[in-house]
């Protein structure tokens, strides 16, 4: 991992050279980090939410099948096939961010080693607001309340209990009280940048939150969803055989043409049209005129 550290340091220390603060430099880097990750931060919460959208017809399945887990587990594949829901898209776009987190995180929990070059640690002891080292933890404690009190918000905004089981809601409870007070704890411990960092990043995650769950996910009724799937099942099997259609007549042609086989001629199709008339016009001359024309 050192060469992760190694990279976020320097990126850190680039940063910090154009703006010559290192609290402010910190403040920056969070914000542009989160902000290359926003797609993946969007694609978990929307993951998530359409997980909780269909958690009521996930418990009554559970309902139903309480007595037959191998029927349940097929009927709540079948549901989440249904509706488009994948269980495990909501963790890729963790996984993918967990090194980008541990970078960021070793390289501010050592910036004497990762960020700073030698020689070059004066800038740690330069004061931000209140905090005189950003290398040594917050005196004042201000950094852990903020961080315990954000996430918190955080959390409790995203969590929707509304429709989970007793024992689920209580888990989420409990947690949403331990997760904040535990980041509190870890920031008493370390060093204020990685407090500064995670106070900023967690802003940052609220209000993105915010403005992703604002709009709800609303599900057509499950006879409705079963109905769609079935003309599209139709649809893509139509367009399967008219494909396989068209590439046996191009294979056919094809082989005709190596054999020297006349060509097959399409059917005339009947105009739609009624064809013009072919009787003859004749004109009639009237007399007054034959008999000017036999005068002359």
């Amino acid at each position: 991992m050192h060469f992760l550290y190694q990279g976020f340091g320097w990126i850190l220390y680039q940063i910090f050279r154009l703006i010559g603060d290192y609290g402010y430099a910190v403040i920056l880097f969070t914000v542009i980090v989160k902000t290359i990750i926003l797609p993946l931060n969007i694609k978990q919460t929307n993951s998530m939410k359409e997980m909780q959208a269909i958690t009521p017809e996930v418990q009554k399945l559970q309902k139903k099948y309480k007595n037959n887990p191998e029927k349940l587990n097929v009927e709540t594949m079948k549901l989440y096939k249904l509706y488009k829901v994948n269980p495990m898209s909501g963790c890729l776009p963790l996984l993918i961010q967990l090194p980008i987190i541990w970078g960021l995180f070793g390289a501010l929990q050592n910036p004497q080693k990762y960020v700073f070059p030698a020689g070059k640690l004066s800038a740690l002891h330069q004061s931000f607001y209140w905090i005189p080292n950003l290398g040594k933890p917050d005196p004042l404690y201000i950094l852990p309340i903020i961080c315990v009190v954000v996430t918190f918000l955080t959390q409790k905004f995203t969590t929707d209990m509304s429709t989970a089981d007793p024992a689920t809601a209580t888990s989420q409870k409990v947690m949403m009280i331990i997760m904040p007070l535990m980041i509190g704890w870890f920031a008493l411990k370390m060093p204020a940048g990685v407090s500064l960092y995670w106070v900023v990043q967690s802003v940052y995650t609220f209000v993105q939150q915010f403005l992703v769950m604002r709009k709800p996910v609303k599900l057509v009724p499950i006879e409705e969803a079963e109905r769609r799937v079935k003309e599209q099942e139709a649809k893509d099997k139509k367009q399967k055989r008219d494909r396989l259609k068209e590439q046996s007549e191009i294979r056919q042609q094809a082989l005709n043409a190596q054999l020297g086989r006349p060509e097959k001629k399409t059917k005339m199709t009947r105009p739609k049209t009624k064809p013009a008339s072919k009787r003859r016009i004749v004109t009639k001359i009237p007399k007054s005129d034959e008999r000017t024309k036999k005068s002359n």
